[in-house]
């Protein structure tokens, strides 16, 4: 069941050159982990309620979106022992980030990873992508996870993925 600060793990389509982009992206960083290929999210989002979502987009600020854009396409990441109070400070942290630009640096530093193995610690600032920036508001309730990537999110032990449809 999907709850307010739930985690949406979308999968994106074949045939994409962004999400094929980042799904080749993912198989080179994750190299070591039996990921299905299914499996190779290319985004995530926390659900808010409703039809609403909060996200870091790569074409605009980070805020809210609607989760309708990804039907079909998404599993659902339950953070595990999260407490009320967390998950609220969590939600509460993610309107905190809203507004702030896209981090297309960190993106670049993420391919540099994945092409060479070179993996110097990037520190971001006041700018993200979709997975640090629900890290960041994880860390500020207290729950610590490798927000590297989608995929790598999603492969913290601290993530249950519950699979929503076709994958």
């Amino acid at each position: 069941m999907l709850e307010p600060g739930d985690l949406i793990f979308v999968r994106g389509r074949w045939w994409d050159p962004i999400a094929d982009a980042i799904k080749l992206g993912e198989v080179l960083i994750n190299r070591e982990e039996k990921l299905p290929l299914a499996r190779l999210y290319t985004h995530v989002a926390v659900y808010l309620g409703g039809n609403n979502i909060a996200e870091a987009q790569g074409l605009r600020v980070s805020g809210t979106g609607r989760i309708g854009a990804y039907a079909g396409e998404y599993d659902i990441g339950h953070v595990v022992g999260m407490t009320y109070d967390q998950r609220q400070q969590f939600l509460a942290a993610l309107q905190r980030e809203n507004g702030f630009p896209y981090d297309w640096v960190g993106i670049f530093w993420l391919a540099v990873k994945a092409i060479t193995g070179y993996s110097k610690k990037y520190e971001e600032h006041r700018t993200r992508y979709c997975s640090t920036y629900v890290g960041w508001a994880l860390r500020q309730a207290g729950i610590v996870v490798d927000d590297e990537t989608p995929s790598t999110l999603a492969l913290d032990p601290r993530i249950h993925i519950e699979v929503v449809g076709k994958g």
